[in-house]
């Protein structure tokens, strides 16, 4: 009982930091404004300096924006900077586009000619876009040998750029043979982009590949936040905030031809560490015939993703470590696997450059929270924070969505989305919420509330025994940029990746079962110990393998041998067929396809799945095992497991059902002391046992209404 009196003391009364951050941008100079969010029991805000026509040297503006976080520092309250005028951040609101125009993000326009062209001749083309980069001729079989209008395997393309003249025309003399024509011109990137289509205005953009620009960026933001209040870096000032920075290489409407992305520097880097010229790279990505298709998609995307989690993320993040602050943000369109490659690379790659990693969350209803046709953004997210040992992950979450519609959210929906959220593992929020018809009183119970779950789930760490493997490489070799909105690819293909990364991710979540997301750095880094894959304070008894068609040897060869020691590995959909080194099989390939024959792994499609969980991972797999009572849905309930450092269990359940959930939680292990947590009134006390006495395990009563939760605490 007297460690239970020690959570007593702190849950009943947390610290309000713990509550919830209202974005209000340069609302923040305002002292009202302050008063209003300290009386309702926020934890602080999210703000940013009042732009005006004279950013960054408006130095008045500068000191009422440092006047008003000191306002707010002296309440008691926590303050994030928000980097940006609007977002995307990376211009300081047009700023560093304005004064440095050779920062402008530019792109690189793909134009594939739809109709073959015959040699030994004379061919005249007048060239798409704004600058030619690359022309080169694809060689295509004979017309009379099978597949005669496709590229042979060994074909390489044929640089023919030196026939353009000085007038912009491409005069060809075409060799014998039968060829397409594929053209890439470099153009700057806005028509259509996300620089037209954002919310806040229409802005050109940088690209996040340019360490450049990041540096005129920080220059004119985080060095002037550093004047104006550095010395509470670290205190009252905790975070920056930087908002849906991306590759804006793709349009949000229909394009004309494919686009990808463009930084002078490319082609020179690409070569000096790939060893072989960058437009047979492009060439591969948009056209996906010829030599070593899988390896040259592969190289594109993983050469990209190292210069935006470098050239952007990683600057800010040494920045902010340098001055004291966490390096803190969300990306863009979190929820798509596609959207991962275009925006960044590697997803992955940016986000582990994050401090505090965030998500966008517009939605509040519980029944659009579970949509298990995307990413559950939350439980991803808050893996990198787990991963990274920080622990701190945030939402900015809001009734975006239900205002759209003209209605007003009750603050149930509040409450229903705080509770996915800590379910999920986010245990920061920053707010877009109204408040609309929300009286004082209700507000901080609201927060309070927050601030008591939030505290709480900060103890020990998350109990995930299960690894969800990012497929990145799959991705990479199946993606190929389209014209269609939001550049997705609706090819089968890369159809199936999206759809098993998510499923498998969510058919995981509805067993009860805590996880994480790895990579494959994070599986080639792990040891294998006592029949678990190890990494850091992370210990995994499975790990999950979605439609990994293609995967790095090192990957493999680690998940052979994890599996020799006894971790389960289960594949959705597809078993590994090619090396991302060769694109072709290997000794590696053969041997999981052995083991997938004799039972030792196991394969089963996205529909089968959740089913095949129950009996395919090892029994240490599972935390808990929740028993719905008859007609209850157990699927609908999300859960969250921690165990601190003297083996003290935390359980949090929460009912996201449109209907309310009867039944019971198991937990193995021999527990002297259970109780319940209420985060609503701060109470702790103890907890009803359906099956008392029983030696090897407890089994407690769970009843929950829809959208509520319960602690239980076991030591």
């Amino acid at each position: 009982m007297k460690e239970h009196n020690k959570f007593q003391e702190t849950f009943s009364a947390p610290d309000r930091r713990y509550g919830v951050y209202q974005i209000i941008h340069g609302g923040i100079v305002d002292p009202a404004t302050a008063e209003w969010y300290d009386r309702r029991g926020f934890a602080g805000v999210v703000g940013n300096v009042p732009y005006s026509w004279d950013f960054p040297h408006d130095g008045a503006a500068w000191d009422r924006t440092a006047s008003g976080i000191r306002n707010y520092i002296g309440r008691g309250m926590r303050v994030w900077l928000y980097d940006e005028s609007g977002y995307p951040s990376g211009t300081a609101g047009g700023y560093v586009t304005e004064s440095h125009p050779e920062t402008v993000a530019k792109g690189l326009y793909c134009y594939d000619y739809w109709r073959v062209i015959n040699g030994p001749s004379h061919y005249r083309a007048d060239v798409p876009g704004d600058r030619l980069w690359k022309a080169v001729l694809i060689p295509l079989g004979s017309a009379n040998t099978p597949n005669g209008g496709e590229p042979p395997e060994d074909a390489e393309p044929i640089d023919v750029t030196d026939s353009l003249n000085d007038n912009n025309v491409l005069y060809l003399n075409v060799p014998a043979g039968r060829y397409w024509l594929f053209m890439m011109s470099v153009r700057r990137l806005f028509d259509g982009t996300h620089a037209t289509e954002s919310y806040s205005e229409p802005r050109n953009y940088i690209s996040l590949s340019d360490k450049r620009a990041t540096g005129y960026f920080i220059e004119s933001t985080h060095e002037n936040y550093k004047k104006a209040v550095g010395d509470e870096f670290g205190k009252g000032v905790c975070a920056m905030f930087t908002d849906e920075p991306s590759l804006i290489s793709w349009n949000i409407r229909n394009a004309v031809f494919p686009i990808l992305p463009w930084l002078d520097s490319y082609p020179e880097d690409f070569e000096a560490r790939f060893g072989y010229e960058f437009y047979k790279a492009c060439v591969a990505v948009v056209i996906g015939k010829g030599k070593d298709v899988i390896r040259r998609r592969c190289d594109f995307w993983d050469f990209i993703a190292d210069t935006v989690a470098n050239g952007y993320f990683g600057t800010i993040q040494d920045w902010c470590r340098k001055n004291g602050l966490k390096s803190s943000g969300h990306m863009l369109e979190e929820e798509r696997l596609q959207a991962h490659i275009v925006n960044y690379g590697s997803f992955f790659r940016s986000a582990r450059r994050f401090d505090w990693p965030g998500i966008d969350q517009l939605q509040t209803e519980t029944h659009i929270l579970m949509n298990t046709d995307f990413i559950p953004i939350a439980r991803f997210l808050a893996s990198f924070a787990d991963l990274n040992g920080e622990h701190e992950v945030f939402t900015e979450f809001s009734d975006h969505s239900v205002r759209e519609r003209g209605q007003t959210a009750p603050i149930s929906y509040y409450y229903d989305s705080v509770n996915w959220h800590l379910a999920m593992g986010v245990n920061d929020f920053t707010s877009y919420y109204s408040w609309a018809g929300i009286d004082d009183e209700t507000c901080r119970a609201f927060n309070l509330y927050t601030a008591r779950s939030g505290w709480l789930l900060r103890q020990g760490r998350r109990d995930s025994r299960v690894a969800v493997f990012y497929p990145e490489a799959a991705m990479w070799a199946a993606y190929t940029p389209s014209t269609e909105k939001r550049a997705i690819d609706k090819s089968e293909k890369m159809r199936k990746i999206d759809t098993a990364f998510a499923k498998s991710m969510w058919a995981l979540l509805k067993e009860q079962i805590d996880i994480d997301c790895i990579d494959r750095k994070i599986l080639e880094e792990s040891v294998v110990k006592d029949g678990r894959l190890i990494w850091k304070d992370r210990s995994y008894a499975a790990i999950a393998m979605p439609c990994v068609r293609v995967i790095e040897r090192g990957a493999l060869q680690k998940l052979i041998k994890a599996n020799d020691e006894g971790v389960g590995v289960l594949f959705w959909d597809e078993i590994p067929s090619a090396l991302r080194e060769t694109g072709k099989g290997s000794p590696e390939t053969e041997e999981i396809a052995r083991r997938v024959g004799d039972g030792r792994m196991t394969l089963a499609s996205t529909e089968d799945m959740p089913e095949l969980l129950k009996k395919a991972l090892p029994a240490d797999s599972r935390s808990i095992r929740l028993i719905p009572d008859e007609n209850a849905d157990g699927s609908m309930v999300l859960s969250h497991v921690r165990v601190t450092e003297d083996g003290t269990r935390i359980v949090y359940l929460a009912n996201m059902a449109k209907a309310g959930f009867a039944g019971s939680v198991r937990v193995a292990g021999e527990w002297r002391d259970v109780q319940v947590a209420d985060a609503g009134t701060g109470s702790i006390s103890p907890a009803e046992q359906k099956k008392p006495g029983a030696k090897d395990c407890v089994e407690l009563c769970v009843s929950l209404e829809p959208g509520e939760a319960v602690f239980f605490i076991l030591s």
